[in-house]
């Protein structure tokens, strides 16, 4: 196989990461565990935000509509996860282009982690965790692999804040 086709087909091992970002702001509703988490934020809030809470417990007790109690606590949303989605196609489409080229390889891999750095900041550092930072640097490693360019793990850990 060639290595456009090889980039081509790596480009879907992302979705791996994707998928579990995704499951971390998922929301489905459970009345019990939505009443603990409302409960836990009334507790904890200000005086003036406390009518409002009463009001969402009201509505969950009494089965009505009511907002994801654990919104609170999402550090990134969907809009995140579709950003970091563009970051990881334009490193592929750039190293497609240019894989024959080793200083532009590394160049795109300095800017890809740079971009990466700058998103994960804006989600309060919890957009790539442990998991996902062991994931990510491995998928950049492959891709590596794959147009036979060597030293990716010590450009990603000279310029990654996460």
């Amino acid at each position: 196989m060639n290595i456009q086709k090889e980039l081509e087909e790596h480009r879907k091992k992302k979705e791996e990461i994707i998928a579990d970002m995704k499951v971390c702001i998922t929301y489905i509703p459970n009345q019990e565990n939505d009443l603990l988490c409302l409960m836990e934020q009334y507790l904890k809030a200000e005086k003036e935000r406390r009518p409002s809470l009463l009001r969402q417990i009201r509505r969950c007790m009494d089965g009505e509509s009511y907002d994801n109690p654990f919104a609170a606590y999402y550090c990134y949303f969907l809009d995140d996860i579709a950003r970091f989605d563009q970051i990881l196609n334009k490193f592929i489409d750039h190293i497609k282009t240019y894989y024959h080229n080793t200083l532009e390889v590394k160049l795109t891999i300095r800017f890809i982690v740079i971009e990466l750095n700058n998103l994960n900041a804006s989600c309060r550092g919890e957009l790539i965790d442990t998991y996902r930072r062991e994931k990510l640097i491995a998928f950049f490693e492959d891709a590596g692999k794959i147009v036979k360019y060597e030293g990716v793990k010590g450009i990603i850990n000279e310029h990654r804040t996460w």
